[in-house]
């Protein structure tokens, strides 16, 4: 008869210690993924932190810069050396931080609440991205809403006219953002024209070409000799209020006005990192600070898109004299 060692592992000890190890194994693997998550959550904490310090500092940065380029403006207003319809460029630097300032009069910008409807057709299909008929489709769906009567705020009932998106009622635009309230306008359209437009009800119904940026210049060129690029370098040289416009923008639209309004860009560089600061100031309206202009929109700080990258190293060229 054989006899088994009392200390010797059985069948039921070698499954027990089979079992302890799977144990063990399955904990150093709960272990790994735990500590993993950790790690990965304590990376993503310190880059939104990052993130966060660079926005503040851009933001700074942004409205120091703002304020400072508008003191300029008033220096410059008060010297007689101030055009109204053009756009003034300037740079700072603030330790690490270098900024350029663009302050665009409105004027050069498309008014949605005034614009014709053949200038918002020209506005949806300026880049190319939509075909000129549903560009039409789209500047007839906004002259609609902007001319709407309100929803009636009693019975919740939509009138003729009223946007099957509910995000607001029709109506003057109160903020650009409304644009996407539009039947057929989505978020792409509203990014591709979100730089070109305005809303003020006492503003104006064409556009001048000095006044206006490189985007809605780009709307404006029907296709001359002259490039956009050109024709934005050779209208900051040339600073005359009675500037001659080239062969090749389409002065259908012109209107030319003194308005009160700006919009103005900062775009600031912080190392590698890009960012705009965007406020929207009336000339005619003291502040609550006491300073003789009164901002009445201000957008939160984000990244440059494409176009800004290359207006920004397009402006360093001006400054370089290239």
């Amino acid at each position: 008869m054989r006899v088994l060692d009392a200390h010797s592992p059985g069948p039921i000890r070698l499954r027990q210690s089979g079992v302890a190890l799977a144990i063990l194994v399955w904990f150093l693997a709960a272990m790994s993924i735990l500590v993993a998550g950790i790690v990965y959550q304590a990376r993503m904490d310190i880059k939104l932190a990052q993130l966060q310090i660079g926005q503040a500092r851009a933001q700074a940065a942004g409205d120091g810069a703002i304020q400072l380029a508008l003191a300029d403006l008033i220096i410059s207003e008060q010297d007689g050396e101030f055009n109204s319809r053009r756009i003034h460029s300037s740079e700072f630097v603030f330790s690490d931080a270098r900024v350029n300032v663009r302050i665009v009069p409105v004027a050069g910008l498309v008014n949605l609440n005034l614009a014709s409807q053949e200038l918002l057709a020209v506005l949806f299909t300026d880049d190319g991205e939509l075909d000129e008929g549903r560009g039409e489709v789209l500047a007839a769906n906004v002259v609609e809403w902007r001319s709407s009567p309100a929803r009636d705020n009693a019975t919740g009932t939509a009138y003729e006219g009223q946007s099957e998106s509910g995000n607001a009622t029709p109506g003057p635009f109160e903020a650009i953002e409304g644009l996407l309230s539009v039947d057929g306008v989505d978020r792409g359209v509203y990014e591709r024209v979100k730089d070109s437009i305005y809303v003020d009800p006492q503003g104006q119904a064409g556009v001048d070409w000095q006044s206006a940026p490189v985007a809605v210049l780009a709307m404006l060129n029907s296709g001359g000799d002259i490039g956009v690029q050109d024709l934005a370098r050779s209208r900051f040289a040339d600073t005359s209020v009675d500037a001659v416009s080239p062969a090749g923008v389409n002065m259908s639209f012109q209107e030319e006005r003194s308005l009160s309004l700006f919009r103005i860009d900062a775009l600031v560089k912080i190392g590698e990192a890009n960012y705009r600061r965007r406020r929207w100031v009336d000339r005619s309206q003291v502040g609550a600070d006491g300073l003789p202009w009164r901002f009445f929109r201000t957008e939160p700080v984000a990244g440059l898109n494409k176009k800004e990258r290359e207006m920004l190293v397009f402006v360093e060229s001006i400054y370089a004299g290239n």
